[in-house]
């Protein structure tokens, strides 16, 4: 899972007997008849405020302890034992809450590690350590159980070579070796863990000729530059490694069933017809790097790539340093379940809000993914319990767990392919916990329709070890420092890295992830990710998972009964208008990468790519100058999204006028309703992103040069960055047809109760 919130410094106190109070009324909250609280009638909005109460009330930490007690009981990495007795685990305890309960069975092209060995060979022979320490504090540690560190899809080969470092090993940084005139061809190099998804470093790599790769965790990113390490504080230490799947197809979920449910006797692809990486790649602490790096001989790194080692970094490590690295890893078809929980609605029970986490994890799974499946248990506790006293869902909830997410987003996938209709039709929104609950600072990412109820939502939910009557949106919006707002605060665009990707990039689900952060430490993907590290870290009070709870709860509710389905569509125009300047922004920088790499001479290039932006020779007044050939082709979307806005607006405002005066009939909503899911699935195409089929949201989808990015317009943003203005217009077109179906569905809202239909 992609860690989507940034950790910070903060100090951890208690505090958990505050997170019962209501918080008194918020500076920044809105007039009701503005907020989602208007997709309610009047008569019932005081009603619906005292739900909301009980639901604010009623998670408790002591049971999200015991959640966390449940499940971290032992490593369940995906396919195996320990996987599907955490799926009994889980099945057994949602079955208790009364929930109507499926164990999907799905068949994955899985893999796990036979053997691995790395080896400094010359000048002197040393092993370096592939697995982390046992540490006398935490016993946990010393689980029989645990594997050494290793990245799932490796190729498997023994392969004996020289070293090269490549920095963070992005597209970037492997172009600039070139530059620089690093042969990679033969070498095994060396990357940092940041700047993209592990599994780009692996395909760089191998584009480039590599014939292995070692992937570490530098002390800079998470080590002694930035805090205590643990067992003392909660920062990598020198053994801890970051495991992870490097898969990179063009789609997500099982490798071999793209689009269709991975059922046991479903027509599989070859393995061999799929790009799956054929190099041996292994992660390490950054200890062992330290025994590679501190051995290199060759030039000084350029400025940005010193890491925090003590010592300055080299690109190559001569013929004299030479690693080997011997890979041994076994793929075969496994199977694995995603646990499905049902809270069966009342009034629209075909219609579908839908919570998820993952429940794998590459060793215990303490914060990733169980900080997020403990608020899943306890939402779907006490939302189970509020239906047991007569206040059941409008709509039904579905409690989803996750199999397999780690090896590639493949539970979820599954499952949405196998409801792909069903979910196009009726699903009305989707909250993604991966991780959720790391730290008292909230954060959310998610699609334009969607931001408008999570942040009205974070108007009435305390804020976790915060002031009385502070709330959880004051906390983000004294964080949100830096545009672009949303309603007041900073959400972020929701692309790959977790198990939102199905729903928003394949069928168009409104969707929104959770998570927190705040905590001083980072155990990702490590032996040490276990309940003692994350109760010394991130607290034993789990006062941020009692917010997430909260969080979620509020939002699932406010989406599941609301007769007017509280999704934002006046959101698209103007976010619409702020990802075409950005790529504006995007293209202008290409023209003058290109016009910079023109004006070096060959013979300057070296110290050219060494030297700052500012110091290239194109001057500031030629940078004011640059325009790119896409920047004119835009306006007309442009144009279209302000009128679109415009419009969107009107059409908003008079429906929250109809809803306050009652007079809509169950019919009039249902019409309604369906007009508004649209709005999110009018982005679909058959055709999907350019040479992506599998991403049919021309919204949005994942960055196809890092996994966890994500790239806005997709259609637009791939010409842009491939410099393809041919291809340009037509799809300018492509998304104008797309907002002519939005104006056309809005101006149907518009004329509802005015006798114009």
């Amino acid at each position: 899972m992609l860690a989507l919130w940034g950790i910070a410094v903060v100090a951890l106190s208690a505090g958990g007997d505050r997170l019962a109070a209501t918080p008194a009324l918020s500076a920044t909250q809105p007039d009701e008849d503005r907020s989602t609280l208007a997709c309610w009638p009047k008569s019932e909005r005081a009603r619906r405020r005292e739900f909301e109460q009980k639901l604010i009330e009623a998670p408790s930490a002591d049971k999200l302890r015991e959640w966390h007690d449940l499940l971290a009981v032992e490593p369940h990495v995906a396919g195996t034992p320990g996987d599907l007795r955490e799926v009994g685990r889980l099945a057994d305890a949602f079955r208790n809450m009364g929930l109507e309960v499926q164990e999907h069975e799905f068949w994955a092209y899985l893999c796990r590690p036979l053997s691995a060995v790395l080896q400094v060979v010359t000048p002197t022979a040393v092993d370096l350590v592939v697995k982390e320490d046992i540490l006398k504090e935490d016993p946990l540690t010393a689980n029989p159980e645990l594997m050494p560190g290793w990245n799932a899809y490796s190729g498997s080969g023994d392969v004996t070579a020289e070293v090269v470092y490549a920095n963070f090993g992005t597209k970037a940084d492997f172009k600039k070796l070139a530059d620089l005139g690093v042969d990679i061809k033969g070498k095994i190099v060396l990357a940092r863990y940041g700047g993209n998804f592990r599994g780009y470093k692996a395909k760089f790599a191998q584009e480039a000729g590599a014939v292995g790769l070692i992937i570490y965790t530098d002390p800079a990113d998470s080590g002694y530059c930035k805090g205590l390490m643990y067992p003392e504080g909660g920062f990598s230490s020198p053994t801890c490694i970051q495991r992870g799947s490097i898969l990179t197809l063009d789609y997500v979920g099982d490798p071999l069933t793209p689009f269709v449910e991975a059922t046991k006797d479903a027509e599989r692809l070859d393995p061999d017809d799929l790009a799956l990486p054929k190099i041996p790649v292994q992660p390490v602490g950054w200890g062992s790097a330290q025994q590679i790096i501190g051995r290199m001989k060759g030039t000084a790194v350029p400025q940005g790539w010193q890491g925090g080692l003590p010592f300055p970094y080299r690109l190559t490590g001569g013929p004299e340093l030479t690693v080997r690295l011997k890979i041994e890893q076994e793929r075969s078809i496994t199977k694995s379940y995603n646990v499905i929980a049902k809270l069966k609605g009342n009034r629209w029970p075909d219609e579908m809000m839908i919570v998820g986490c993952h429940h794998d994890a590459w060793g215990f799974g303490a914060a990733d993914p169980l900080a997020g499946t403990i608020v899943l248990m306890e939402a779907a506790r006490c939302m189970s319990d509020a239906a047991k006293a007569g206040q059941g869902p409008a709509r039904t909830i579905v409690f989803a767990a996750w199999g397999a997410e780690e090896y590639g987003i493949i539970g979820s996938t599954e499952w949405v392919e196998a409801n792909r209709d069903d979910l196009v039709k009726n699903a009305v929104g989707y909250i993604n916990l991966d991780m959720a609950s790391m730290g008292v600072e909230f954060g959310s990412a998610a699609t334009p329709s969607m931001q408008r109820v999570v942040a009205d939502v974070a108007r009435v939910v305390p804020q976790a070890r915060g002031k009385e009557g502070e709330t959880v949106f004051d906390g983000w919006a004294a964080r949100s420092k830096d545009g672009p707002f949303t309603h007041g605060v900073r959400f972020g665009d929701l692309g790959g890295g977790s198990d939102h990707e199905p729903f928003v990039c394949h069928v168009g689900v409104a969707a929104a992830g959770f998570g927190s952060g705040g905590s001083q430490g980072n155990s990702y993907h490590s032996t040490y990710d276990n309940l003692n590290w994350y109760r010394q870290v991130v607290g034993d009070d789990y006062a941020p998972a009692v917010m997430i709870t909260r969080m979620t709860m509020l939002t699932a509710s406010r989406l599941a009964d609301a007769p007017l389905l509280p999704l934002d569509f006046v959101g698209y125009g103007k976010e619409t208008q702020r990802h075409l300047r950005d790529l504006a922004k995007r293209s202008r920088e290409l023209v003058e990468e290109t016009s910079v790499a023109r004006m070096v001479d060959d013979t300057d290039r070296r110290d050219a790519m060494q030297a700052p932006a500012s110091d290239l020779p194109l001057d500031r007044t030629a940078r004011a100058s640059v325009r790119s050939p896409f920047e004119q082709a835009m306006k007309p979307l442009n144009d279209r999204a302000t009128a679109y806005g415009v419009l969107a607006g009107g059409a908003s405002e008079h429906l929250r006028t109809l809803m306050g005066s009652d007079v809509l009939s169950d019919a009039d909503l249902v019409g309604i309703n369906q007009r508004i899911l649209g709005m999110d699935r009018a982005w679909l195409s058959d055709v999907g992103v350019p040479g992506r089929p599998w991403f049919r949201n021309l919204f949005v989808a994942s960055d196809e040069d890092s996994g966890y990015a994500s790239w806005m317009l997709p259609c637009l943003r791939h010409a842009v960055e491939h410099q393809d203005s041919s291809e340009f217009e037509p799809r300018v077109q492509t998304y104008l047809d797309i907002f002519g179906r939005l104006v056309q569905t809005v101006s149907e809202l518009k004329a509802i109760g005015t006798g114009e239909r």
